[in-house]
């Protein structure tokens, strides 16, 4: 395991991100990617002074312009909310630079893109994705420039001097001109034998305008060259980083819009199958209706024929004895439960005060042999029935 692997792991793990596996992947996808970009765990400051722990990238990203490569230092701040919240981009420049305010890079650094705006982790945005689309966006619009930026200037042509007429004179070039063009005519036949040089004044005049236009031709010639050149490469350039991006971006889509086709196909086998098991419980659900209106019509027909039958007997003829003897001893026994309770209510309204200990007495005195006249009654009575049952 890596370094900058070791440091994704334990940062992931520590702060803690949301999406780890997501997070992790990313991160060290674009550490691969961009090799200058170096992982660690750092405080991130907001307008408002809060402060929050999160996982920086910091290091260069390549920056093409007018035909050069440079590497522009930023900061890459993930949330632990990422992929669902968009990374904080900020341009942080050397002592030797200095930010340049565009539409896209304000004076203290921090980036503002369409991509960041826009961000949706659903649409495959990724880390990847985003260092690509700030090189582009580099590319067009520069955010640093060097503070010492002073143009070298272009040394004149010099010619040599009157002690040296009598050898032909040549220009010395420097710049574009020295670097891709040819030397001017100074006056060689096409047969290769050397013209003798003019050494009056006038035509040595010509001579010498004839070699600063030609010097100049040639200059201008491989500056339009050199432009077109550099032109070519940045388009080149800017061309392969938006293919690399929307390929990687519709990539991203098709995979997705993939797993939701297999998810809805496995949803479609699911739904399928509830389906059957829907018919199958109507199914059911219509067989016990079935049965329930069968025994509903049982009940209904057993209650109306015993509805008939409980009008016709009375409850009272029900449990009416059928000998004298027995009727006899039904009247004792609810006599006796009926001065029992004459007997308990006395008690009752003598403890709460309604009557006096003396009508209590008399009445209990009454009572009482009521009472055991009725029991020596049902002692009889049931001597009587015992020995009816016996014979």
């Amino acid at each position: 395991m890596s370094d900058k692997t070791s440091v994704i792991n334990t940062a992931v793990r520590d702060l803690p991100s949301r999406y780890p596996q997501k997070a992790i992947a990313d991160l060290q996808a674009c550490c691969t990617a961009f090799k200058d970009l170096t992982p660690r765990v750092s405080k991130y400051v907001y307008d408002n002074g809060r402060e929050y722990r999160m996982i920086c990238l910091s290091g260069t990203i390549p920056m093409h312009y007018r035909g050069n490569t440079y590497n522009i230092p930023v900061n890459i701040w993930i949330h632990n909310e990422y992929p669902e919240q968009a990374p904080f981009v900020m341009v942080t420049p050397t002592k030797d630079m200095q930010i340049k305010p565009s539409r896209i890079v304000d004076s203290n650094g921090k980036v503002y893109l369409p991509y960041l705006h826009e961000w949706k982790a659903s649409m495959g945005y990724d880390l990847v994705s985003l260092v690509n689309v700030l090189c582009i966006e580099f590319s067009n619009t520069p955010p640093l420039y060097s503070k010492q930026s002073t143009a070298p200037a272009r040394p004149r042509p010099t010619y040599n001097t009157a002690a040296q007429q009598q050898q032909p004179p040549r220009a010395q070039y420097s710049g574009y001109g020295a670097a891709g063009g040819t030397p001017p005519n100074i006056g060689w036949n096409l047969g290769g034998n050397p013209q003798q040089p003019q050494t009056s004044g006038a035509g040595y005049a010509n001579q010498q305008q004839q070699q600063q236009q030609g010097g100049g031709t040639l200059q201008r010639e491989d500056t339009q060259e050199v432009i077109k050149s550099s032109m070519v490469s940045k388009i080149e350039h800017d061309l392969k980083q938006r293919y690399q991006i929307f390929i990687s971006r519709y990539e991203a889509e098709v995979t997705a819009v993939r797993q939701q086709e297999q998810e809805l196909l496995a949803g479609k086998e699911q739904i399928s199958e509830i389906l059957a098991n829907i018919e199958t419980e109507k199914m059911k659900i219509r067989d016990t209706i079935e049965l329930f209106k069968s025994k509903d019509g049982e009940l209904r027909e057993f209650l109306s024929q015993h509805e008939r039958a409980s009008e016709e007997d009375q409850v009272d003829q029900q449990i009416e004895p059928k000998t004298t003897l027995f009727k006899q001893y039904l009247h004792l026994c609810a006599e006796e439960s009926a001065l029992d309770d004459g007997i308990y209510y006395l008690a009752e309204a003598l403890r709460n005060g309604v009557i006096e200990i003396q009508v209590f007495l008399k009445h209990v005195r009454s009572l009482a042999r009521k009472k055991f006249m009725v029991r020596a009654l049902i002692n009889k009575v049931k001597e009587t029935i015992n020995k009816c049952e016996v014979k």
